[in-house]
């Protein structure tokens, strides 16, 4: 694993004949009766793979070299998502505001979908550009001998750090992107409830973009339940924190996201029960559609939708122990 960490940073017509010294050398420290503590001190002596790595190298022929790459690459997995969240919800919250104090409804354009998508590519690109220069500069200014970047919270590299990366396996870690996503998620799903007689609907096109004609909810009765959607926000939130900080599952956090599902669609139940849930404008356009009687289009749209949050929520608590419950690999 040790030189297979160092090899991945050089170029492939040096890889196999490093990888072949760097093992002579690593078999040279060891005795002969060597162990494993043995060969945890020998590669601890060896230091960081990315900054030996650098050592190999003839001359710097990168921006952002190993010692700094690992740090660089973690910090745009979340500078760049959060820009582009921000982005996308301060242009998108402006535009929501305006409706609720004009007391209009959402609508779709062209020229709404182009200033969202321009304002999220800028600020992605803003994040990126930022967040390199910075990291070139350190780059170029700590020296290349030294064996730890010259950033705050670093500690001595140890070699038990390539048995905690190797030893989960891919399923059972928890990327970033599903953090993001979740919460991306929660986002939407929740300004969706809150304001579905803004959002959700019948929409008709029109010169302009599509406009909503009709709304799809009572908004009266989905407020009603507000203090239960609250604490599924939070819920959900809480449980985004909770995979930051341990980045793999387990049982207990697939315990804490079977509870959050069952409640979840508990309540969901309850809500879609409600008699005055759906606007009757929507029903009766449904069933001129559909040619059926208003209550048959309401029972469809119900218990399918009870059906799909039961079979998903199922599959994903399945899921969920599934990678909770898988072992480390076995790698000394």
């Amino acid at each position: 694993m040790y030189v297979q960490e160092v090899t991945r940073w050089l170029p492939k017509k040096k890889k196999e004949d490093i990888a072949l010294e760097l093992e002579s050398t690593i078999h040279d420290m060891l005795p002969d009766d060597y162990d494993e503590k043995d060969v945890y001190q020998a590669l601890e002596e060896l230091g960081d793979p990315k900054v030996l790595a650098n050592k190999y190298s003839e001359k710097q022929t990168h921006l952002i070299g190993p010692k700094y790459y690992d740090l660089h690459l973690s910090i745009l997995k979340w500078i760049i998502p959060f820009a582009v969240i921000y982005s996308l919800f301060t242009l998108l919250g402006v535009k929501l505001l305006n409706l609720i104090n004009l007391g209009e409804r959402f609508d779709v354009s062209i020229s709404n979908i182009e200033e969202v998508l321009i304002n999220a590519i800028t600020w992605s690109i803003t994040a990126y550009v930022f967040v390199t220069v910075i990291f070139a500069i350190m780059e170029q200014v700590d020296g290349k001998n030294e064996d730890m970047p010259k950033w705050m919270g670093f500690t001595s590299w140890d070699p038990k750090k390539l048995w905690k990366e190797y030893s989960v396996p891919k399923k059972k870690s928890i990327p970033l992107s599903e953090i993001n996503a979740g919460l991306i998620w929660t986002v939407v799903w929740g300004v969706g409830y809150f304001y579905a007689d803004r959002f959700l609907g019948i929409y008709e096109s029109g010169q302009d973009g599509l406009r909503m004609v009709t709304p799809a909810f009572n908004q009266e009765v989905l407020l009603s339940f507000w203090p239960i959607v609250l604490l599924l926000l939070g819920a959900e939130i809480a449980l985004a924190i909770y995979k930051l900080i341990k980045r793999k599952w387990s049982r207990n956090m697939a315990a804490f996201f079977m509870i959050y599902k069952i409640v979840s669609v508990a309540a969901f139940v309850v809500i879609l029960m409600q008699p005055k849930l759906f606007a009757a404008e929507f029903l009766m356009t449904l069933s001129a559609w559909f040619d059926a009687a208003p209550a048959i289009m309401k029972d469809y749209m119900v218990w399918g939708t009870l059906t799909l949050m039961v079979v998903f929520g199922a599959i994903a608590i399945y899921e969920a122990f599934k990678k909770a419950n898988m072992n480390n690999r076995s790698v000394l």
